[in-house]
């Protein structure tokens, strides 16, 4: 079961427009961050020193008060926060709902990078043949 106050903390901070961009809580995007501040040195860190930051029932609160305990938790320490920002950023625009807002409204194509994406064709073992007839260039290191 995912926190509340995760998903009430990525809430506040995408909390989409009401028209084309969704919010990241109605997403369900808390646990995707809590993965993608995983990924960042101090990152897992940071996400528990904010959450345990938040004012009790967080969760439950307006809006404003949402932010403004955030407001708080920034000033306070703007490196933590700013990592739990960043991975809840790399959350949002990473997922397929967002990236195909991202398409519609800038005709950016919404497919994994490179010019044609990731998917790569077989690696064709014929191209190393000249490498391989040249047998090794290096010194055997004494024993």
């Amino acid at each position: 079961m995912t926190d509340p106050r995760l998903t009430a903390l990525i809430d506040t901070l995408l909390p989409g427009d009401g028209g084309d961009w969704p919010s990241a809580g109605a997403l369900g995007l808390g646990p995707r961050m809590a993965e993608m501040a995983a990924l960042a040195p101090g990152g897992s860190e940071a996400l528990e020193g904010v959450l345990a930051g938040l004012p009790e029932g967080f969760a439950e609160a307006a809006p404003e008060e949402r932010e403004a305990a955030l407001t708080a938790l920034e000033e306070a320490d703007p490196a933590r926060f700013g990592k739990v920002v960043t991975a809840g950023y790399n959350a949002y625009y990473t997922t397929p709902a967002v990236r195909d807002v991202i398409e519609r409204l800038t005709g950016y194509e919404n497919r994994p990078p490179q010019p044609k994406g990731y998917e790569l064709p077989p690696f064709d073992e014929r191209l190393l043949e000249t490498v391989r007839a040249r047998g090794p260039i290096w010194r055997a290191a004494p024993e």
